[in-house]
């Protein structure tokens, strides 16, 4: 391990940045009308009530009804802030709400359950944006973030031993259905360790993780921001790995709403993605990111100090508490993604928000390789399958009232660098690739 002074870091606030007023992006009015193309007289539905879970990827929804774009798009939006999933999905299956941010899961685990429910994602939200976050155990027991090993294999030995000498551990994310849990069964399962019988998994409210960990009820969770930078914050745990290291550019939330509310408000909903595209456009705009930290920070959204959403909106990034914040933090521009930075692994005409059908059939192989809902094998039938739980012709809709160039083709290979593991994963070859794990369930 390479070895260095580790000293506290005395308080984040005092890296608290002056808010100041930002720049913000062009955006459409209906008056344009050679950029825009948007009869708002045919929407059939102009209220709606959105819901979402306080985390940061939440921001494109907050952004857009704080910036006045849902009004620009002819809606007068109502947000509703949520404890937990299973209540925006309750709400969405009892039509009280129109449409929520979700779990990238939640479509293939809602229509593939006993009640079949008819959920559907229109876009995603967000990419990357979530980390593990160990507690003081494994920090006395000697792990520390990954960037101070001499490479993964060194990591994966050290915690495989701390986690066999322990005995099984505890993990927490926000629900079985996050895209961090299974993130995390891939993380653990590239160390060699398996999560069917070496790990217990519990489902705690996001804002609640801190205190569970600091209690000592669990060894760690993963979760999206801005918790587990409260937890390193308050020198309660520590961070080895964060979810972009384990799968860069990884689907985070998406918006989720019932098919038949798509089927009964088609135009309202264009409208709706369209306006989300638009306000995640904003979100990805690096001279805006500061205004979006201290909106999401207010009571009314995140409730938590901004310069806890700063660090990872504004490349300012711990692992740990160290004294030096402006030395020791760590650049991670694509740390959040919201529709478009130019990065190794995203190129125009890709996009954030596109609705891809490869996430969901990485998705689909490890729902498999855990064999959730009894899923023993991959389905032949699972493009069709996918294409319904992830449709794209909402999305197509609102990119050409946009006039945004789209992918030419839904599903798109990931290289082996993209992956903790250095495993590629070509959703052309699912069964392949599904394969090749030796830990899974039996």
């Amino acid at each position: 391990m390479k070895r260095r002074k580790f000293v506290k870091y005395a308080g984040l606030s005092s890296a608290s940045l002056i808010v100041s007023s930002c720049a913000g992006v062009q955006l459409p009015t209906p008056n344009q009308e050679e950029d825009f193309k948007l009869d708002l007289s045919k929407l059939e539905k102009k209220n709606l009530s959105l819901a979402y879970v306080a985390s940061i990827d939440a921001a494109p929804i907050i952004i857009a009804k704080e910036k006045g774009i849902f009004e620009r798009y002819g809606l007068a939006v109502g947000l509703r802030r949520q404890n937990s999933w299973s209540e925006i999905e309750k709400g969405l299956t009892d039509w009280k709400i129109d449409a929520a941010q979700g779990l990238f899961a939640m479509p293939m685990l809602a229509q593939l359950g006993k009640q079949k429910t008819p959920l559907v994602s229109l876009m995603m939200l967000n990419w990357n944006g979530s980390a593990v976050t160990l507690g003081q155990k494994a920090w006395k027991w000697g792990i520390r973030p990954g960037s101070e090993y001499n490479n993964y294999l060194e990591f994966s030995n050290n915690f495989r031993d701390y986690a066999r000498n322990k005995g099984q551990l505890n993990f927490a994310t926000e629900s079985p259905a996050s895209m961090d849990t299974y993130l995390l069964r891939y993380w653990l399962g590239s160390m060699g360790l398996n999560p069917e019988n070496e790990v217990k998994f519990t489902s705690i409210n996001p804002s609640q993780l801190i205190y569970k960990l600091q209690a000592g009820t669990i060894d760690g969770f993963s979760v999206a921001e801005p918790w587990n930078q409260q937890a390193v914050a308050q020198q309660i745990g520590f961070i080895p790995y964060n979810s972009k290291e384990i799968w860069q550019g990884h689907p985070g939330k998406i918006l989720i709403s019932m098919q038949g509310w798509v089927d009964k408000y088609p135009n309202t909903a264009r409208a709706l993605v369209a306006a989300l595209i638009d306000a995640s456009r904003f979100c990805d705009q690096t001279e805006n990111r500061l205004e979006v930290a201290q909106i999401l920070s207010q009571s009314q959204y995140l409730n938590v100090p901004q310069p806890l959403i700063e660090t990872s909106l504004i490349d300012k990034y711990m692992y740990e508490n160290w004294e030096n914040f402006n030395n020791e933090s760590f650049k991670f521009p694509d740390f959040n993604l919201y529709h478009f930075q130019n990065t190794d692994y995203l190129k125009k005409p890709d996009q954030v928000n596109y609705p891809w059908r490869s996430h969901g059939v990485w998705l689909l192989t490890q729902m498999v390789r855990w064999n959730d809902l009894g899923l023993t094998e991959y389905p032949k039938d699972a493009d069709q399958m996918l294409d319904k739980m992830y449709p794209i012709k909402v999305y197509e809709d609102a990119a050409e009232i946009l006039k945004l160039e789209l992918p030419k083709e839904r599903d798109k290979k990931e290289l082996k660098t993209a992956f903790i593991d250095q495993r590629e994963f070509d959703p052309s070859q699912p069964v392949a690739y599904l394969n090749q794990f030796e830990i899974r369930a039996v």
